[in-house]
């Protein structure tokens, strides 16, 4: 049988995965980022009221939290290089959807694409681990640079893209064009099987034997906490930087800011946590910082602003990048990974969530600034104390498959 390029060139294959990978990781947040600058532009064509706009707002990171473990349900019905394919098809089609079915598709819309890149987000870290099991923390680092990238063009293009084509509709569907691009791109390793990963085979992620793990817990509770203090922030500080004195275009810069400096904490994380002794020790250094910088841009003189807004975001893109090291790190081998990053990022996203909404009580308050640095103070110091939990040696594995199917996901996998 003639063999493909990626058969006879295994080396091209891991490039081209590495690629691929790191195009996928720009699009996880970035069609979803577009939409919220948008929001004045909905709310005066479709009749959206405030309590309309928040749930447009929260339902993206419940759809993930949703989607998250339905990956890790769906590698037993279907090859997981497949169902990625799937998902982003099924991403597609939201966005589709939301840019022309007015009301209904606005919602069910961003149901779909959560769906898609949510569970195309959850599976592919499996694949990763199976791929580059030496190379897990540079290819997390990517992971976290690239959907930190991502978000910073979705959320600072979405604006000057739709008045460019004419209206929100178009301007949301322009983000399918990305996609739809490393979708067919994806195609190709999806067939490929020149590095014995499991693109033939199925395989049993269940997350409930996890449920009784101290250190799936540890890893879950991490990614709960760090996703509630960042959603909060993300969700309110432009509102509370306008009440600082910020006009709107400012005041949403300083998000858009804060977004960019992750980028460079996140893609050399590695070296940070070299420099700085493990990555307890750079958790110990990240995140105090990053609460310190929250309350100087709440309560600093606004001058000092673009100083907090880098270390905020420095420290925030080394310790997101940390979390998903350690899902993968914590996982004994693909299913495992699969099946761990379900749990967390199911709990993580719709828990972390939920905290972060906890904020709307507070913002509208005499003392709104002062109540949502408290509560970033909480669940920061909360995500400190699981994070150095997680990050001390073990490994978590899926138990229960018959013996066939464990061999063959160890083989596969």
């Amino acid at each position: 049988m003639k063999r493909g390029l990626s058969e006879t060139h295994p080396h091209f294959h891991r490039v081209y995965f590495v690629v691929v990978f790191l195009l996928i990781c720009l699009n996880l947040r970035m069609s979803f980022s577009a939409a919220d600058p948008l929001l004045v532009m909905l709310e005066r064509d479709l009749h959206l009221d405030l309590k309309d706009s928040g749930v447009f707002a929260v339902l993206p990171v419940m759809v993930l939290g949703i989607a998250s473990p339905l990956g890790a349900r769906l590698v037993d019905y279907t090859r997981p290089r497949m169902l990625i394919l799937y998902s982003m098809c099924l991403a597609l089609a939201g966005i589709l959807w939301r840019s022309y079915g007015g009301m209904s598709g606005l919602y069910g819309g961003m149901v779909l694409i959560g769906l898609g890149l949510g569970v195309t987000g959850s599976v592919i870290l499996g694949i990763v681990k199976q791929v580059f099991p030496k190379h897990v923390a540079w290819m997390m680092s990517g992971y976290t640079a690239c959907v930190c990238m991502g978000t910073a063009i979705g959320s600072a293009s979405a604006e000057p893209v739709a008045l460019w084509l004419g209206g929100w509709r178009s301007g949301l569907a322009f983000w399918g064009i990305s996609l739809a691009v490393v979708t067919l791109l994806w195609l190709f390793l999806a067939r490929s099987h020149s590095d014995g990963s499991a693109a033939y085979h199925t395989l049993k992620a269940p997350v409930i034997p996890l449920l009784k793990k101290k250190t799936a817990w540890m890893v879950s509770l991490f990614y709960l906490f760090r996703v509630a203090g960042a959603y909060l922030l993300t969700i309110w500080l432009s509102s509370l930087m306008r009440r600082r004195g910020m006009d709107a275009v400012d005041s949403g810069f300083v998000m858009a800011f804060a977004t960019v400096c992750q980028i460079p904490a996140a893609l050399f994380s590695v070296w940070l946590i070299r420099l700085a002794g493990g990555k307890e020790q750079l958790m110990y250094w990240a995140i105090p910082l990053s609460v310190l910088s929250c309350w100087g841009l709440l309560f600093a003189p606004l001058h000092w602003w673009p100083v907090f807004a880098c270390i905020f975001g420095l420290g925030i893109g080394a310790v997101f990048s940390i979390g998903m090291s350690l899902i993968v790190e914590r996982a004994a081998d693909e299913a495992s990974t699969v099946a761990l990053s379900g749990m967390s990022q199911g709990i993580g996203f719709i828990c972390g969530g939920l905290l972060a909404w906890l904020g709307s009580l507070c913002v509208d308050h005499a003392h709104g600034d002062l109540l949502i640095a408290g509560l970033y103070t909480v669940y920061s110091m909360a995500g400190l104390y699981f994070g150095i939990k997680a990050a001390r040696p073990g490994v978590v594995s899926v138990d229960g498959p018959p013996p066939d199917m464990g061999r063959q996901a160890r083989q596969n996998g």
